[in-house]
């Protein structure tokens, strides 16, 4: 039922709010079909995010994910007694209007961390590459060399919505994004082979050429001995990515969740670092002691010689130490600006 003065003419609206257009659904897997993604468009167009409302028993896709994320859409789950919470958050909401809110604002903690059954470790890997502008330039390698390395599978089928249904081609990939420059694209990428896996690919016309940005979520099994291995190897796999593509940032981080990638309306446990790849821009920017970090941090370079990227692994133990002491090497400022973030302000 649609109530209120609908500001977007789409069948998916359900009511509308303050700045935003609610849909509603009773669906156990929700994920970036080509209705959903016309949504958030057609209600950007107006100035108005996205409110996702389910009940306890939904899930989403990694693609839908990140959709919800880029726009700045939220998830509201509305319990059987009305009661809202944010789905990703746990943090309990007063009204839908809160969920476009600061945190705190309603007063309420959060709810605890939902058991999940049955779970697995996840591997997410984030990777950012450029490349030079010219016509031999084919996008897709990042991806099918960490699916290979990672996931023991391959990209089989692709589309700019969910399901991804083209048979999957690089040359057709690159066809496709080549024709709609400057503009940027994104495609939802689908996989094969011995574990789960997911992708979302991005990609931006930039100064320096041609930005591709990959988002891939592996599931590396029940059987925790191969899993552990695969995050051992995962430093050394974003090395050989970094000798086989100019990188400018990456990062492999440890989740858990369901077989099949799914993510539950829970508030997860933080994803634990596993490695960060610093590109050759960012260890000239930073003006990096690179011999000390590899004796400190058993940091390796990978990439040019002349002009390498660095790559830090955090599989010694707990990552987040690890992680936060090589934070520490940094000003928040020009560590920002070396992985190209927006300005941030110090202690922040």
């Amino acid at each position: 039922m649609v109530t209120g003065k609908v500001s977007v003419e789409h069948p998916l609206v359900d009511f509308v709010g303050d700045g935003f257009v609610a849909t509603i659904t009773t669906a156990s897997l929700i994920a970036a079909t080509e209705g959903f993604a016309s949504l958030v468009v057609d209600a950007a167009g107006v100035g108005r995010r996205v409110l996702l409302v389910t009940g306890r028993g939904s899930r989403v896709t990694f693609g839908l994910l990140q959709l919800l994320s880029a726009t700045g859409a939220a998830w509201v789950v509305r319990s059987s007694d009305g009661a809202l919470r944010n789905a990703l958050t746990g943090r309990t909401l007063a009204s839908f209007d809160d969920a476009f809110r600061e945190t705190g604002t309603t007063g309420a903690a959060a709810d605890p961390v939902l058991p999940l059954e049955p779970v697995e470790a996840w591997l997410q890997v984030t990777a950012s590459v450029t490349h030079q502008a010219r016509d031999e330039t084919t996008l897709g390698g990042t991806l099918e060399l960490l699916t290979a390395q990672l996931a023991d599978a391959a990209p089989v089928g692709w589309g700019v919505n969910e399901p991804a249904g083209l048979h999957w081609n690089r040359a057709n990939v690159t066809r496709f994004v080549r024709g709609r420059m400057p503009r940027v694209s994104k495609i939802y990428v689908a996989g094969r082979g011995e574990r789960a896996m997911t992708a979302t690919v991005r990609v931006s016309r930039s100064a320096r050429g041609v930005t591709e940005e990959t988002k891939m979520l592996v599931a590396l099994g029940s059987d925790e001995g191969i899993a552990r291995q695969r995050i051992v190897d995962a430093p050394a796999v974003l090395g050989r990515l970094a000798d086989a593509q100019t990188v400018l940032v990456a990062s492999a981080v440890l989740l858990r969740g369901r077989a099949d990638l799914s993510i539950d309306p829970v508030l997860a446990a933080p994803p634990v670092p596993v490695a960060v790849v610093l590109g050759p821009r960012a260890v000239q920017d930073l003006h990096l002691d690179l011999t000390d970090l590899e004796t400190r941090f058993g940091a390796f370079r990978a990439g040019r010689p002349r002009i390498p990227a660095l790559v830090v692994p955090f599989t010694e133990g707990d990552g987040w130490p690890q992680f936060v002491n090589l934070a520490r090497e940094f000003s928040v400022i020009d560590l920002a600006k070396a992985l190209g973030l927006p300005a941030v302000t110090e202690g922040l």
